[in-house]
């Protein structure tokens, strides 16, 4: 099974990152790639959301639980139904100073067809990188505009 891990430091205190990254109603306005998301259910420790994401020219559906933990900066993830056989993974946000942090996104998938997977699983793998980097360089911009080029790469 293909893992995904993308990391930025983030010139903003942790808090407003959170923010940002729990805001996930934004991120058809702030990512180009998500095409829409609706949040179907919302209770203070977790939340469902139906995702239309384009990938690899092509649209991908699914609906994931989200288990969200404010106290440790941290949402897990995982597909309850959906395009793909498996993908789950988290993100997770660690305080470097009052100023900055780490956020690392984090995904692991499976295709579905074995058959295939040698052959798929590499390019989707790279497609999971650059859609989650995208994310990432995002919502760092949206929760620290006035340090754009500042992001580690």
């Amino acid at each position: 099974m293909p893992n995904v891990e993308v990391v930025e430091v983030v010139p903003a205190p942790v808090d407003r990152v959170w923010d940002v990254v729990n805001d996930v109603e934004s991120y058809p306005r702030l990512m180009e790639h998500v095409r829409s998301l609706e949040v179907r259910e919302r209770q203070p420790t977790y939340r469902l959301t139906a995702w239309e994401v384009e990938m690899m020219g092509c649209l991908m559906h699914w609906v994931e639980r989200e288990d969200i933990d404010p106290g440790r900066y941290r949402i897990d993830y995982r597909q309850i139904e959906g395009d793909l056989a498996t993908f789950d993974g988290f993100w997770q946000l660690e305080p470097l100073t009052d100023a900055t942090c780490r956020v690392t996104l984090a995904v692991q998938f499976e295709i579905g067809v074995p058959m295939l997977s040698e052959m798929i699983n590499p390019v989707a793998e790279r497609a999971v990188h650059d859609s989650s980097r995208k994310m990432l360089l995002a919502l760092a911009a949206e929760a620290a505009p006035e340090a754009i080029g500042e992001v580690a790469t």
